[in-house]
């Protein structure tokens, strides 16, 4: 049967507009009619080759059709379902259903973006700029808060030193029983110390922090010169400092255990004492260890400290106290510039470099002790000197002896100075820190003959005229000698001493 080319409303549409139903309303939004839709004709046919899914695509893709005008197919083939589909689309693609003109903007083709106004514009660039003024108010206030925090943080506690040294701050928990067995006081914390020392934890930052460059410098430098040639660099620390060093000394380091083979720096111990132990040898060696109190530095100390039952945080602010590294002054932009040249070790000068020294050693001295042991020999140390002795048995292996205390002290973290190690045999004077130990301990014939012939020839011409070697305070100086002489030979330091004090002083000794 042939298609129709066109169909009028079926009698159900056309009753449904004159009662003015949903088709009715639908019919005059699309086509602009009245409710009556049995006088207009819908056309559909052949010619429009349009299906229901031609139609989704079109209302899917939003744009206004080129086709035809749809004609609607007959309500007997598509049904309700289709004719209703049709409807819409049509009614979706009329003009008064795309996008209106807007008091606020441009008219704009459907899909597309609105041009904004000048007005909006300006609206949205204020918007902008006060939201910038509320972050930046909001990030300075956050800055303040911060900073508040931070300077309340340092007020109360210490958890940065420097770089390289403040890795163990956080580390607070000491052994209270280990301490309290040696009679320390017990310290877990930063303000613990700043409580011990008298001090404020900003003054106590101050005196341990550690820079490589800094302007503010805590000891004084200055040399003298060695007895054996040279310069030897001495640091005093300043006052405030010196106090502090005094403190740990006192209360801390006095109170640790010393070997026995470590004579220096202990109290009833002294280079007489050194000597004696190498009295009436065969043989004795002597070696010397280099740059001995810049060589511990400063992880040996914490280490040393942290042994003993005191905590990481503890340990760390001792030990920044009781080093420093060796620094050089140097102008730059007009400021004098403390500019470290080496690694923080015990500075030569300071009260608690002695008392750790023989701590850091405590190891080195057992090992070259059991060595000496070992081989039947006798073995002291004195600060840096090192005395081995022994009987006439050990003198083939002498060679294989000083290679073998070389290699211990290396393994240690020291160095022999090669150029003052030597063996002194009975046959010459061995000399064990300045005493003479062939048979029994004594001051060396030189330095008695030297300080008779001062004594004599100041009784005639006066003391004055005998200083020729240039020293500050040459009866100072002399009284020092007869007190040298007086370890070993104290009568005979009590007939000097006796001869000194007749000598009238000079004008410039008034007052000394």
């Amino acid at each position: 049967m042939k298609r129709p080319d066109s169909v009028t409303a079926s009698p159900e549409i056309q009753q449904s507009g004159k009662s003015g139903g949903f088709f009715s309303r639908l019919l005059q939004k699309v086509f602009g009619t009245s409710g009556n839709a049995s006088g207009s004709e819908v056309r559909v046919g052949s010619e429009s080759g349009l299906t229901e899914s031609d139609l989704d695509r079109q209302v899917v893709s939003g744009g206004e059709s080129t086709e035809k005008p749809l004609k609607l197919k007959d309500p007997r083939q598509t049904g309700s379902a289709g004719m209703f589909a049709q409807l819409t689309a049509d009614m979706l693609q009329a003009p008064q259903f795309l996008h209106e003109p807007s008091e606020k903007g441009s008219i704009t083709p459907a899909g597309s973006r609105r041009t904004p106004t000048a007005a909006q514009k300006a609206r949205r660039l204020l918007a902008a700029e006060q939201r910038q003024i509320r972050r930046e108010a909001w990030q300075t206030e956050q800055r303040r808060l911060r900073a508040n925090r931070r300077a309340d943080q340092l007020a109360r506690d210490i958890t940065f030193l420097g770089q390289g040294v403040s890795g163990q701050l956080n580390e607070r928990q000491s052994d209270g029983i280990k301490l309290a067995s040696l009679n320390l006081p017990l310290m877990e914390t930063p303000v613990d110390v700043a409580k011990a020392l008298r001090l404020t934890i900003p003054q106590l930052r101050g005196l341990a922090f550690h820079a490589d460059v800094t302007k503010r410098h805590h000891y004084i430098q200055f040399t003298i010169p060695k007895k054996s040639g040279g310069l030897r660099h001495l640091c005093t620390p300043h006052r405030r400092l010196a106090d502090v060093q005094k403190w740990i000394c006192t209360e801390i380091l006095k109170k640790l255990p010393v070997p026995v083979c470590a004579q220096g720096f202990v109290a009833g111990r002294s280079i007489l004492t050194n000597a004696q132990q190498h009295c009436g040898q065969d043989f004795v060696i002597n070696m010397d260890l280099e740059n001995f109190f810049p060589s511990i530095t400063f992880p040996r100390v914490r280490k040393v400290l942290t042994k003993v039952g005191y905590s990481p945080a503890v340990s760390t602010l001792l030990a920044l106290l009781c080093t420093e590294c060796p620094r050089q002054n140097l102008e730059f932009s007009g400021q004098i510039l403390w500019v470290a040249t080496g690694p923080r070790g015990l500075p030569q000068g300071a009260c608690t470099s002695p008392a750790l020294s023989n701590q850091v050693c405590q190891r080195l001295d057992r090992r070259l002790a059991g060595l000496a042991a070992k081989l039947n020999l006798q073995y002291s140390r004195y600060a840096d000197d090192l005395t081995f002795s022994g009987g006439a048995d050990m003198q083939p292996r002498i060679g294989w002896l000083m290679a073998r205390i070389r290699h211990i002290v290396q393994e240690e973290g020291f160095r022999i100075r090669h150029e003052k190690s030597r063996v002194q045999r009975r046959s010459m004077a061995q000399m064990v820190t300045g005493l003479v130990v062939n048979d029994r301990p004594g001051v060396p014939r030189e330095d008695v003959r030297r300080l008779r012939a001062i004594l004599h020839r100041a009784a005639i011409e006066g003391l004055e005229a005998q200083n020729r070697d240039g020293h500050p305070n040459f009866r100072a100086w002399v009284d020092g000698m007869i007190g040298f002489i007086g370890m070993a030979r104290p009568e005979l330091a009590a007939k000097f001493l006796e001869q000194l004090r007749r000598l009238p002083r000079g004008s410039t000794e008034q007052g000394t």
